[in-house]
């Protein structure tokens, strides 16, 4: 099978060869480019960008009444993008300039550790004349807990125990359309407003998607925070999609070096492998750095019969720590039940 990814790999090169050429003719010159800045967070560590240097697109507003053709449409247009590789990235914090480049698919990150007292950095691209302000979304106070949680299925309903459901949902909705899980983000969002909980959002879907899964956050009501989502297309050591363990894992890892001492809040659902990877990070950073693992069943019985008697051996090991339930209210309890209060 490693041959056959490899040719993969020769065939999509060559493609990528004759599109570059038909460049010449597509007035591809015209196309003005942006730094598309996914995550701007200033952590108790330094400030991490991330993003991705592509040409402007402008879409059309999403309306609840589109039909299935212009939702389709929309949502196409996220994954036919036209990147700049190798371009130099200015940023400005403060009165330092870095310099940064992007990768062979326009993407570019920034992990700048020096302590820096500002809330704005500067964003520009000085061979292309684009220059932008970015707000960073200030997770540098993590007084009490940091919230990490999951978005497809528990923030956001998407379906992925079924694969039809699920690219249904992904393909043929939009803004308006996409269904917010019942009560999830009230929780996540007092977690944040009442015990000032720095928020990070993990999921598997691609990079293509954030600015529309940033959309729907706000519609959510959802609290700013810090966004991990995966890089999809042909490697050497994936044919589509990377790793969603090793994806999830890096991203707790992640975030664990920026808070030394503060113990985590991990919220997800079990219909995909939550369950196993919180586990591990409780049995990593054992039960002084993870408070609570806090499941939500979507999966069904039997699925929900394995985590159950997972979570018992959890808990039986590390003290109570760990719970699968079916709504948000139990999960509240539970919360209150290990001495998490979300009263004033």
């Amino acid at each position: 099978m490693i041959w056959l990814r490899h040719g993969a790999l020769v065939v999509e090169w060559l493609m990528g060869v004759i599109f570059y050429v038909l460049t010449f003719w597509i007035p591809r010159r015209k196309a003005e480019p942006v730094a598309n800045v996914f995550n701007a967070v200033h952590h108790p560590k330094g400030i991490y960008l991330f993003g991705r240097v592509m040409a402007l697109r402008v879409m059309s507003a999403p309306k609840p009444e589109d039909g299935n053709w212009e939702n389709f449409k929309r949502m196409a247009s996220n994954w036919f993008t036209l990147d700049f590789p190798n371009a130099r990235v200015e940023v400005k914090v403060g009165q330092r300039l870095i310099t940064v480049r992007s990768n062979k698919e326009g993407y570019f990150e920034l992990h700048d550790t020096m302590e820096a007292d500002v809330d704005r950095i500067e964003v520009s691209l000085p061979q292309h004349g684009y220059s932008a302000s970015v707000d960073l979304t200030d997770s540098r106070s993590a007084p009490h807990y940091v919230v990490i949680c999951d978005v497809d299925d528990t923030v956001v309903e998407t379906g992925s125990i079924s694969m039809m459901k699920m690219l249904e949902t992904t393909l043929f909705g939009n803004l308006h359309t996409r269904e917010i899980v019942p009560a999830v983000p009230e929780l996540v969002s007092e977690l944040h407003r009442h015990l000032a909980c720095p928020v990070f959002y993990v999921t598997s879907s691609p990079w293509n998607l954030a600015r529309f899964l940033k959309q729907v956050f706000r519609r959510a009501q959802l609290p700013l925070g810090g966004l991990f989502m995966t890089n999809w297309g042909l490697t050497p050591e994936q044919w589509l999609t990377p790793s969603h363990d090793d994806h999830k894992r890096e991203s707790i890892n992640e975030v664990a070096r920026w808070y030394d001492d503060t113990p985590f809040i991990l919220i997800g659902d079990d219909s995909q492998r939550d369950p196993e990877i919180y586990s591990k990070a409780l049995r990593d950073f054992g039960p002084d750095r993870v408070k609570a693992i806090l499941i939500r069943n979507v999966a069904g019985t039997l699925r929900g019969m394995e985590v159950k008697q997972d979570f018992e051996l959890l808990n039986e090991s590390y003290g109570k720590r760990a719970v699968h339930v079916e709504d948000e209210e139990l999960m509240r309890q539970f919360l209150c039940d290990i001495g998490v209060s979300l009263t004033d």
